[in-house]
């Protein structure tokens, strides 16, 4: 890790932040189904609402709904713990398979907990999704860390 005071701080607040990011995966995966049909619905709800308010015709189910917020909550995930990595030894490619570890483990770990709560399953095609929804954070990073080198380079020229 640099030895930039403000690195490590950051590196310590983020490395926080990605563990309570973490426990909310974890804790929502606790509620009972019911609760959980019930969060997926208001969120359901809302989202035909603001397409109908901007004009989109767009059907949308609790399925697409569910398997949607999986993808986006694991996205978030691997966009943070790359990010974290980042911070701590500043090489990125490196440290993709333990990137790809941390995020698998956590959506194993997310689908165990269900199945301790009533009215969920575990299942393998959820760790999956979660999975690439992880993959897809950490490619959206890549994607701005290269933008942004190519931007700081061409600074530097000028």
């Amino acid at each position: 890790m640099g030895k930039n005071k403000k690195s490590v701080i950051f590196f310590w607040i983020l490395t926080f932040v990605t563990l309570l990011y973490i426990g909310f995966i974890w804790v929502h995966s606790t509620m009972s189904a019911a609760d959980s049909s019930a969060e997926s619905a208001t969120v359901l709800t809302v989202l035909e609402d603001f397409f109908k308010t901007i004009g989109l015709g767009v059907e949308l189910t609790d399925f697409i709904v569910r398997k949607s917020a999986h993808f986006c909550e694991f996205a978030l995930l691997g966009f943070l713990v790359i990010s974290t990595h980042y911070l701590k030894n500043r090489k990125i490619i490196i440290n993709l398979t333990s990137i790809g570890f941390i995020c698998l483990c956590v959506a194993i770990i997310d689908e165990i907990i269900q199945i301790y709560s009533p009215g969920r399953s575990c299942q393998v095609t959820d760790v999956v999704l979660d999975f690439f929804g992880a993959v897809a954070g950490v490619c959206f990073y890549l994607i701005v860390y290269g933008i942004y080198r190519i931007l700081k380079r061409k600074r530097n020229v000028n």
